[in-house]
């Protein structure tokens, strides 16, 4: 890739933490195993959460009752190909396909992924978004077909808003909002990104390598030759976001 540090604004990357957010385990080799690689190679402290527990994602039923456990090892794989441990590497345990029951936050029941006695997507984002304290935020873009990814992004943007503020303190402290990037995984942006991920034939044969890790998916194979054929490409798109004030409109209506 051309001057990772360039196309973020010139910064020293060494240290700078990037979270990268993903609705299923495989999303982020996908949309951003080259981006991420260079990250590492830049001296990034790269963390990850997968939001889903892939327990939707057999594809035999021999494979039902172990998907689960069968994906998280696919995906300590995956990631360690691309230079990212374990270590690095945050499941949130929410259920695969049923992420509209976890929209919000609410008082935890008995099974459901929490934290601090609450469960839902916006009390697990507003803890690690505190929690890490980002520079910059990686997600699939709100475009993509899948309700998983669409949920995702939009539990995200709000917990955005809510870990800057002072709302719930048990989560963390405050801290200023980090710049937000999307990902596209399988469909088009909403409009044109701003960044391109140009990579080497070396880091392409390993993006592909951390893909083909989640071989328990029977159409893997596919989707490696069609990422193949699109070569060591990958596109970026930075979103921008501000809150609501009348004086921006005024203006309009001035001369009335």
């Amino acid at each position: 890739m051309t001057s990772l540090t360039d196309a973020m604004g010139g910064a020293d990357l060494t240290g700078q933490v990037w979270l990268f957010v993903s609705p299923h385990d495989d999303d982020l080799a996908i949309g951003a195993g080259l981006l991420m690689q260079a990250a590492v190679q830049n001296g990034v402290d790269v963390q990850c959460l997968i939001v889903t527990d892939g327990c939707l994602g057999y594809c035999c039923e021999t494979q039902k009752a172990g998907i689960v456990e069968i994906r998280r090892r696919e995906t300590i794989h995956s990631f360690e190909m691309l230079g990212i441990p374990e270590s690095k590497v945050t499941f949130l345990g929410f259920p695969d396909g049923g992420l509209t029951k976890f929209i919000g936050r609410r008082e935890a029941q008995a099974g459901e992924p929490s934290i601090a006695g609450h469960t839902g997507l916006q009390n697990s984002f507003t803890h690690f978004l505190r929690e890490l304290r980002p520079v910059h935020v990686f997600v699939p873009t709100k475009t993509d077909l899948h309700p998983d990814h669409q949920i995702t992004h939009n539990e995200l943007m709000i917990s955005l808003f809510h870990s800057s503020g002072r709302i719930w303190p048990e989560l963390g402290d405050p801290l200023p909002v980090p710049q937000v990037h999307e990902l596209a995984i399988y469909c088009d942006f909403p409009s044109e990104p701003h960044l391109e991920v140009i990579g080497s034939q070396a880091a392409l044969e390993t993006k592909l390598a951390s893909i083909a890790a989640y071989e328990s998916q029977l159409q893997i194979a596919e989707l490696v030759e069609s990422q193949r054929r699109s070569g060591p490409f990958e596109y970026i798109r930075d979103v921008h976001f501000r809150l609501y004030s009348p004086d921006r409109y005024r203006t309009l209506f001035s001369g009335r």
